[in-house]
């Protein structure tokens, strides 16, 4: 619709649009960040940078999911999925195959948080159901792999 003065009418369904054009738009560019800044993680301080980034990443994509911010939240979940990948290579090298397998079970739980995010009218209750899955992975192998130090900061345990 147009006003007498010519300019289109914004009506709410029409600002919908526009913010889920943003939204996606904003997440592609995210994704495409993200897959250039790839890398394998070869040693402990990668490591420590990799998963640090993950943390981060699991917030915002909580708050997304609780906003139903579906482009958010796929930006986000594709942060940690690529964050985890990356650190195949550590856990490989270094012949932790427990690592390995549970690496693979996180990312297979990030994968079900995927699937959740790009059904055409996503589930909140599904989405956060599956999101919280990728956490109890996390857990298990923070709880065999890493530590505290002095200053209340996780590091690698020794190999």
């Amino acid at each position: 619709m147009t006003t007498e003065s010519g300019s289109m009418e914004v009506t709410p369904r029409r600002t919908t649009l526009i913010h889920r054009l943003f939204s996606y738009t904003l997440a592609v560019t995210a994704l495409a960040g993200v897959v250039v800044a790839a890398q394998k993680v070869t040693n402990a301080d990668e490591l420590d940078k990799a998963m640090k980034k993950i943390a981060p990443a699991q917030a915002a994509t909580n708050k997304a999911i609780q906003s139903m911010s579906w482009a958010d939240a796929k930006a986000q979940v594709a942060i940690v999925k690529q964050a985890l990948t990356d650190t195949e290579s550590f856990w490989t090298a270094n012949k932790k195959d427990d690592a390995v397998t549970m690496l693979k079970d996180s990312l297979g739980k990030v994968t079900a948080v995927e699937q959740a995010l790009n059904a055409p009218m996503p589930d909140q209750q599904a989405v956060l159901a599956a999101f919280k899955q990728v956490g109890a992975t996390c857990a298990a192998c923070h709880k065999q792999y890493r530590e505290q130090d002095e200053n209340q900061q996780y590091r690698l345990k020794a190999l």
